[in-house]
């Protein structure tokens, strides 16, 4: 049962850690999902399991040590928190959770690597329609993510790309 207790633990501690970065320090770095069917569903963990991993601190937190009225504020107060998280979740999602940048076009490809390419993007909006275009060289890392670097195609070395002028496959 301790050993439960521990791994329900570190496993809560290791859940608010990939949140906390994904929701700050990973949407500064230039590194974005392939697929924008992946970055969704990531994201969907994070907003239903958030209220769900803030309850299971309860677990390791209530103690038989302690007085029966502290347990019960901290009880009454991590449903509470997992409460506005619910709600909090359903506006985040607007920023978060819509939206993803679909490949629009395959401008360049890279011609000793040729998973390399420099595309243009547009930002999907889903109903409400498209917002920004980009045009970026998306380097595979992992066969899930890409490293993502605006380029300016009129400083591109013809050594190194080819022009392909590809339409993009809509999922």
């Amino acid at each position: 049962m301790k050993q439960l207790q521990q791994i329900l633990k570190w496993s809560t501690l290791l859940f608010f850690a990939i949140t906390i970065f994904a929701l700050t320090i990973g949407q500064i770095i230039p590194i974005e999902f392939a697929d924008w069917r992946d970055m969704h569903f990531f994201y969907d963990i994070i907003w239903y399991g958030l209220p769900l991993a803030i309850i299971m601190t309860l677990g390791w937190t209530l103690k038989k040590n302690r007085l029966r009225k502290s347990n019960i504020k901290i009880t009454v107060i991590t449903i509470f928190i997992s409460i506005f998280m619910v709600f909090g979740s359903f506006f985040l999602m607007f920023v978060y959770g819509f939206g993803a940048w679909m490949n629009e076009e395959i401008i360049y490809r890279n011609i000793n690597k040729s998973e390399v390419t420099i595309n243009q993007q547009r930002w999907d909006i889903g109903a409400f329609g498209y917002g920004d275009q980009r045009i970026v060289k998306l380097t595979p890392i992992l066969g899930i993510y890409n490293w993502v670097s605006e380029t300016d195609t009129s400083k591109i070395d013809n050594n190194e790309w080819i022009l392909v002028k590809q339409q993009s496959r809509k999922p």
